[in-house]
């Protein structure tokens, strides 16, 4: 009856009113290579019962399931390729109300809003950015003589996000808008940075090669 299903309804409401799912920390950065945990909580009054509880990662927009608890039991049957063999949910901490999802070595496909759904009782979830990093560390020179105190600099690196190269000489000017920079990208969709600045200077001037990321607010300088 029309009243049934409104009592129903109201009771579905109601109940997962009383149910949240959170998440203490939205955003993840972390370096390409490295482990990562993230977590979401739910309420547990008194002592969980595995098998009345269900948990779901999985990686939104992309159809990708990350990890399933159904009713206390591990499922990786559907879990996408991606993530085989990287994947580790700390079923200890579930006691406690913690759903703790590690990724090892971490890769830059990793990167994406990850949705943490819990059934217990209720049912609720949260999602979570996951930013991944690969920092611009080595920066190869180069210093070619083209003429009488003609000279091209080369600077190449290669990290992500993108980064923008900024030249400045021994004073701090900038000359930027002098060089050349060439971007590529590999099937580790890494960016490889190539910067060629050719000047007219004397042999003991000093230049200063910049990898700026602007997204990670993050430089490196050569």
């Amino acid at each position: 009856s029309p009243l049934f299903l409104y009592i129903f309804l109201f009771y579905w409401h109601f109940l997962n009113a009383l149910f949240t799912v959170e998440a203490p920390q939205s955003l993840f950065t972390v370096e390409r290579g490295n482990n990562v945990t993230m977590e979401c909580t739910f309420p547990v009054n008194g002592k969980l019962e595995f098998r009345d509880l269900s948990v779901s990662w999985e990686k939104k927009n992309e159809s990708k399931p990350v990890y399933v608890l159904r009713k206390g039991e591990e499922d990786f049957e559907n879990q996408h390729i991606d993530f085989r063999g990287r994947i580790k949910l700390l079923k200890e901490n579930l006691n406690l109300g913690q759903s703790l999802l590690q990724i090892t070595d971490v890769k830059l496909r990793d990167a994406g809003v990850y949705c943490c759904v819990i059934f217990y009782g209720g049912a609720d979830y949260k999602t979570i950015h996951l930013k991944v990093k690969a920092p611009y560390r080595i920066i190869n020179q180069g210093v070619v003589s083209t003429g009488h105190n003609e000279w091209k600099l080369t600077c190449q690196s290669e990290g992500y996000p993108e980064a923008e190269v900024i030249w400045q000489n021994r004073n701090h000017e900038d000359l930027t808008d002098k060089a050349s920079t060439r971007f590529e990208t590999g099937s580790d969709q890494l960016y490889r940075v190539t910067s060629t600045l050719t000047i007219k200077s004397g042999i003991d001037e000093i230049f200063y090669c910049i990898f700026w990321n602007k997204e990670l607010q993050e430089n490196t300088s050569a």
